[in-house]
């Protein structure tokens, strides 16, 4: 990896440890060692893909020649992961990301750093909810089959499903729910499962258990997670949702699973097989 081009490489590939810094921006931080003024801006992908944002920032910004556009997004994705993210810091992204949109509209660079303006906006300036909501989208139209689509459509069910008071419960859920097309496609796995789980968590935060419920814990499950903790989660939570309404058997089943994911020290091992055991003895 040494250049723009070999960073994106893998977007729609792997899950890798760069997502963060354009998907996340602003959530993961690392510690950073002292700068290295002979580091290049194309070394500056790598530090960023390493979370080392500050050595990324000097990369970007140092005398290495032209200052093209993939140096300036780059500059940005280091400014709002370099703790701490100050007012200063910001403000000089959004300048930066701005230029690149108005500059040159319909590049990967101008999407990049439109979803980058979006999550300020959610994440940093607790902008009105209309404006975040219209950033993601823009997103999402500029280029739908794009992978950045995807994830902006995830991050934009999470404004649905939560900042929506004008909304009831049951249309936060469906508006939500209507994203499921672009958030939930194949090409991203993680993308798509953590979609689906941000459905289903909103749906039990307001108590709603119903069977679209327990479809987006199946299609979770299927979908898999690299994350052990998550997919023991909706492997649990199949089986309570399961059990909610009534489907005794693949309650069983689905507690049988979550079991055999875990280890007897885990806290949940023995409320599971109690509850694994009385639908057991409760089958005629």
């Amino acid at each position: 990896m040494n250049s723009f081009h070999d960073f994106l490489a893998g977007f729609g590939r792997y899950f890798r440890p760069w997502w963060g810094l354009l998907v996340y921006a602003g959530f993961w931080v690392s510690p950073v060692p002292a700068a290295n003024p002979t580091v290049s801006a194309d070394e500056g992908w790598v530090l960023l893909s390493g979370y080392l944002f500050r050595d990324a920032h000097d990369a970007f910004t140092g005398d290495h020649g032209p200052v093209g556009r993939q140096r300036q997004l780059g500059e940005a994705a280091s400014l709002i992961n370099d703790p701490p993210v100050t007012g200063a810091k910001i403000s000089r992204a959004e300048s930066l990301l701005e230029n690149l949109v108005n500059d040159v509209p319909g590049d990967e660079v101008a999407l990049f750093a439109r979803y980058l303006s979006a999550r300020i906006k959610h994440v940093h300036r607790d902008a009105p909810v209309t404006e975040t909501e219209s950033a993601y989208r823009a997103v999402m139209l500029a280029a739908p089959d794009h992978a950045l689509a995807q994830v902006a459509a995830s991050k934009l069910a999470l404004v649905l499903l939560y900042q929506r008071p004008d909304l009831s419960i049951a249309e936060r859920l469906q508006a939500a729910a209507e994203l499921e097309a672009l958030a939930a496609r194949a090409a991203l796995s993680e993308t798509a499962c953590a979609y689906y789980r941000a459905l289903v968590g909103a749906a039990l935060f307001y108590d709603v258990v119903d069977e679209r419920v327990l479809t987006w814990l199946q299609r979770a499950e299927a979908l898999g997670s690299a994350d052990v903790l998550a997919a023991a989660g909706i492997r649990i939570q199949l089986a309570e949702v399961a059990r909610t309404l009534g489907r005794k058997q693949e309650a069983i089943g689905y507690y049988q699973s979550f079991l055999d994911s875990i280890l007897p020290t885990d806290n949940r091992y023995r409320t599971a097989r109690e509850r694994m055991l009385e639908l057991m003895e409760a089958q005629p």
